[in-house]
């Protein structure tokens, strides 16, 4: 009787429900200028309009970077204010909390050898997405 009792004790505090600490939000405009240059590197300015429902630390912005190339210089503002970033791989971290408000973060970073470059033509094609 005693184990029947544990056991459905047990069983009780596996079917409680348990908040989840998600946040919802929603992107309500991305415009990204990518300048190419004579030397094969490309500037790059990303601006993303989020929209959040609840508190939130940040947004994430993920860039995998083609073969040969590299990104470097990563920045991210608000309002010309710089944002904390950091990496963790291939994923930059950028801090700026908040609730229940839009914000547009601005991102400027720099892909070096970007850009192809043969004896008659350059071609440019990069993975943003």
């Amino acid at each position: 009787m005693k184990k029947v009792l544990v056991l459905g004790f047990f069983l009780f505090i596996l079917l409680i429900p348990v908040n989840v600490w998600a946040v919802e939000f929603s992107i309500d405009a991305t415009n990204i200028n990518a300048q190419l240059r004579k030397d094969g590197q490309v500037d790059v300015k990303e601006s993303h309009t989020y929209e959040f429902e609840g508190d939130f630390n940040g947004i994430t912005r993920r860039l995998i970077s083609k073969e040969k190339t590299t990104i470097k210089n990563f920045q991210a503002t608000e309002n010309g204010k710089e944002l904390k970033v950091e990496k963790d791989g291939d994923v930059y971290k950028v801090y700026r909390g908040g609730s229940d408000e839009t914000v547009t973060v601005d991102i400027t970073y720099t892909i070096t050898n970007g850009v192809e470059r043969f004896e008659d033509v350059a071609q440019f094609y990069y993975p943003f997405f």
